[in-house]
């Protein structure tokens, strides 16, 4: 059983360094999951990626907390429509950049043919760090068709700086740290007792600020980020433009 993308997107922000075994040691109420959700939370656990770096783990109690709340149903519903899809105008905004001072949409939209702007849940999970490094790996080849890529989560801006050290990224990552423009793209996760998180999902904006391409990790429609899949998506999109 594979559980769904966004079931392991969760459990893998919330990996500790214990073995998955210790997660599924405390049972949760499941009386009051779904038989397909329990299943769901099951195989996630027992296939859960460990944290790429010890010293940001967060604790098992946060893990087991996880799990329990997509075991209770606590999780954001991944069915729901898209909030914002093609043919839109991208919402504007303004935030604080890596490297220091704040970018804003507009001046980038201006300045490129196309803008790749991913949302993502946590600096430093192994997804999220994967993804980081296929976008980094891809630059070249956005580069030479026009692009640029930026990156948005809600963590605050001496994690994001940390996170680009470590993976030596080349690109800008921006702090949506009160969550407002992941509210404004439906990119944003509000799940009880854990608080919000970014949703993953990726927008192809063109040069006059409209959505030329959406992808979803929760519908199935992105393709896997932990292989140049995802990427490879979005350089196809751009070529039919």
């Amino acid at each position: 059983l594979t559980a769904p993308p966004s079931t392991r997107s969760f459990v893998e922000m919330f990996a500790v360094s214990a073995p998955a075994s210790a997660l599924a040691a405390r049972p949760v109420a499941r009386a009051r999951a779904s038989p397909r959700r329990a299943l769901a939370v099951r195989a996630a656990v027992s296939t859960v990626d460990a944290p790429d770096r010890g010293s940001v783990a967060l604790t098992r109690r946060d893990a087991v907390l996880g799990a329990a709340a997509a075991s209770l149903g606590l999780l954001a519903d991944t069915r729901a429509a898209r909030a914002l899809d093609v043919g839109t105008a991208a919402p504007a905004f303004t935030l604080p950049a890596t490297g220091g001072g704040t970018v804003a949409l507009a001046d980038v939209v201006k300045a490129n043919k196309y803008t790749v702007l991913y949302f993502y849940n946590q600096d430093f999970s192994s997804g999220c760090s994967i993804e980081a490094e296929r976008f980094n790996q891809a630059l070249g080849d956005f580069k030479a068709k026009g692009a640029e890529v930026v990156g948005v989560s809600m963590d605050p801006m001496d994690k994001h700086e940390e996170f680009c050290s470590a993976k030596d990224l080349k690109f800008k990552l921006l702090s949506d740290n009160d969550g407002k423009v992941s509210e404004s793209y439906g990119a944003d996760l509000k799940i009880p007792i854990l608080g919000k998180f970014s949703d993953r999902q990726t927008f192809l904006i063109d040069s006059s600020g409209v959505v030329k391409g959406h992808w979803l990790e929760r519908d199935g429609s992105m393709a896997n980020v932990k292989t140049p899949a995802h990427t490879s998506q979005i350089l196809e999109a751009i070529d039919k433009l």
